[in-house]
C-alpha cells in the first residue's frame, strides 16, 4: 500500500501535467471537471498542485465517481456543473461515443519497466505450449511497453501486434481479433484479470498469458477462461427456452438501442415479450427489484462484462447480447464475445 509520502511524490504514471495546463492556458478555463478510475483517485493532491502550481488561479474539482471506461464519461454532469473542460484520466476516447463536452483524455501511461526475470518467465509459460507465433496486446497504461516486448518475443516466436495501437478494452477486443488467424497464442500486457479474459472470450482456442507489470508476475488465464466459458455456456442454455425478457440498456457510451431494438424483434419472432429499462449502474439490487415470476431471463446490453463478471451467479440467466442472439438466432455453433 502507498503511503503518504508515496501519494505525493511523482506517480508511477504519466498524467501528462503539461498537457493539461496547456490546454488549460490556450482555452482560458478557469473551471475544471477531472475523472478518472478509483485506482488514480489517490494522485488527485498531486493531480491538483501540479495543476496550480503552474496554471494559478484555477477551480479543479474531481468526481467522485467509478469511472469504468470513456464509455461512460461525466461530460453531462461537466455541462450541467458549468465546468469549461472535462478532463478524463485513465483511457483513451470510446471509439462508439462522441462527447457532448468539451474532454481531454489523459491515458496516463505507466511508468513501469519489465525485468530479465519476467520475460524468462514469460518464455516459459508460452513455451509450455509449443507454439509458433504470437499475438500481444496491451491495456491503454502499458501500450509504451509493446515495442520492448514484440522485439524480445520476435528472437523466438513469429510475432504479430495487435492492429491499430494494439490495445484493447474491456469490451473492445477488434484489434487482438485482427490477428486472430495468424497466431497460436497471445500476451497480453496488463494488470488484473479483467482485460485478460474478455481477451480469451474474444478469441477462444487461444492460450492467453497475462504479463502484469504492476505485480511483477507472468499468469496463464487460459484455465479460467475456460471455466468461464463454461459457465457462460450453461447460462444459454438456462435460457434457451425462455420467451420474457427484460432488456436493460445502458447511457451515454452504453446505449445500444440499434442492438436492443434488434433483440427486440427477434423476441417477437419468436412469439415472445419484453420489457425494457434503461440504467447507468445494474447490480443485482436492481435484478432483485424488478423481478417478477414473469421474467425468464435477462439481457444486459450497457457492458457485456456485466452478466459475466457481476451477475454470474444470479438465480436467473443473465446474458451478453452475443449470447441472447445465439439463442433468439438458433445459431449455437460457436461462442461469440462481447457482440
Amino acid at each position: 500500500m502507498l503511503n503518504n509520502n508515496d501519494i505525493l511524490r511523482e506517480p508511477p504514471y504519466d498524467f501528462e501535467i503539461e498537457k493539461i495546463v496547456d490546454v488549460i492556458l490556450r482555452g482560458g478555463y478557469k473551471k475544471i471537471l477531472i475523472q478518472m478510475p478509483d485506482g488514480l483517485k489517490i494522485y488527485s493532491k498531486y493531480i491538483r498542485d501540479e495543476i496550480v502550481k503552474r496554471v494559478g488561479n484555477v477551480e479543479i474539482v474531481f468526481s467522485g465517481d467509478s469511472a469504468w471506461g470513456s464509455c461512460l464519461l461525466d461530460d453531462v454532469e461537466a455541462t450541467r456543473g458549468g465546468y469549461d473542460l472535462l478532463v478524463h484520466i485513465g483511457h483513451i476516447e470510446y471509439p462508439y461515443y462522441k462527447s457532448s463536452h468539451r474532454t481531454l483524455f489523459i491515458p496516463a501511461y505507466s511508468r513501469l519497466s519489465i525485468s530479465e526475470d519476467l520475460i524468462s518467465k514469460l518464455f516459459d509459460a508460452l513455451d509450455l505450449y509449443k507454439i509458433n507465433s504470437v499475438g500481444v496486446v496491451s491495456t491503454i497504461q502499458h501500450i509504451k511497453l509493446l515495442p520492448e516486448i514484440l522485439k524480445v518475443l520476435s528472437t523466438r516466436y513469429k510475432v504479430f501486434k495487435g492492429s491499430g495501437l494494439g490495445a484493447v478494452m474491456g469490451c473492445e477486443y477488434s484489434s487482438a481479433i485482427a490477428i486472430s488467424r495468424y497466431v497460436d497464442a497471445y500476451v497480453i500486457i496488463s494488470g488484473g484479470v479483467f482485460h485478460g479474459l474478455g481477451l480469451g472470450l474474444s478469441v477462444l482456442g487461444k492460450p492467453v498469458i497475462k504479463l502484469d507489470p504492476y505485480e511483477s508476475r507472468v499468469v496463464d488465464l487460459t484455465k479460467e477462461i475456460d471455466k468461464i466459458l463454461r459457465i457462460r455456456i450453461h447460462k444459454i442454455h438456462e435460457a434457451s427456452e425462455a420467451r420474457n425478457w427484460v432488456l436493460i440498456d445502458g447511457v451515454k457510451g452504453q446505449n445500444r438501442s440499434w442492438f436492443r431494438r434488434y433483440l427486440e424483434q427477434l423476441i417477437k419472432s419468436r412469439g415472445g415479450d419484453y420489457i425494457v429499462y434503461v440504467s447507468e449502474n445494474i447490480t443485482k439490487d436492481l435484478l432483485i427489484n424488478i423481478d417478477s415470476s414473469w421474467v425468464d431471463a435477462y439481457i444486459i446490453l450497457a457492458c457485456p462484462r456485466i452478466p459475466i463478471d457481476d451477475l454470474y451467479d444470479f438465480y436467473k440467466p443473465v446474458l451478453t447480447p452475443a449470447e441472447a442472439r445465439m439463442i433468439l438466432t438458433g445459431k449455437k455453433d460457436r461462442y461469440y464475445f462481447p457482440w
